[in-house]
């Protein structure tokens, strides 16, 4: 009875996927191509992080930093209005930040399982300039890209990978 039950347990556990190599997403066809140090719509950038408890966030983050996380702000001119994406290569919280107010995110989730990305949040933007605010992450670097949501075209499929969860709105 008792290997019988190690069976059910093992069958009702759902495979994690083997990655082979990184699987594209439609849009973040640049993922996994760092082009330098800066935010650019389309291009993926490496950015320097410092630790969260050293940087002087604009606004002050909704609750305090955490030691041992890392942090920073980077500016991304927008020329034509739209909803963007912002994707990262690990978690971490995402502001989005004009003349000193956070922005309401529109949509978020996670990416699709083997595209290297963990996180991609969505935000309605008129032209100008923007200050990415990241925060809690684990690592001192980040790899991160914004395109233009008109760049991307996920099917049923890929919303319902693991590690990919369809907005409720």
């Amino acid at each position: 009875m008792i290997p019988m039950l190690f069976v059910l347990a093992a069958a009702t556990q759902a495979p994690q996927p083997v990655c082979v190599r990184m699987e594209p997403v439609a849009g973040f066809q640049n993922w996994g191509h760092p082009a330098g140090s800066a935010l650019a719509i389309g291009s993926e950038a490496t950015l320097a992080l410092k630790p969260a408890t050293g940087v002087a966030f604009k606004p002050a983050l909704a609750r305090p930093a955490k030691e041992g996380t890392f942090g920073g702000y980077f500016p991304i001119d927008i020329k034509q209005a739209g909803r963007y994406r912002i994707a990262l290569s690990q978690g971490a919280w995402i502001d989005l930040v004009q003349k000193g107010t956070r922005l309401k995110s529109a949509d978020h989730a996670h990416g699709p399982a083997c595209s290297g990305i963990a996180k991609i949040v969505a935000f309605d933007l008129q032209p100008g300039r923007y200050w990415l605010q990241l925060s809690e992450a684990k690592q001192a670097s980040v790899s991160a890209m914004m395109v233009p949501d008109t760049m991307i075209h996920l099917d049923g499929g890929a919303l319902n990978q693991r590690k990919y969860r369809k907005p409720t709105s």
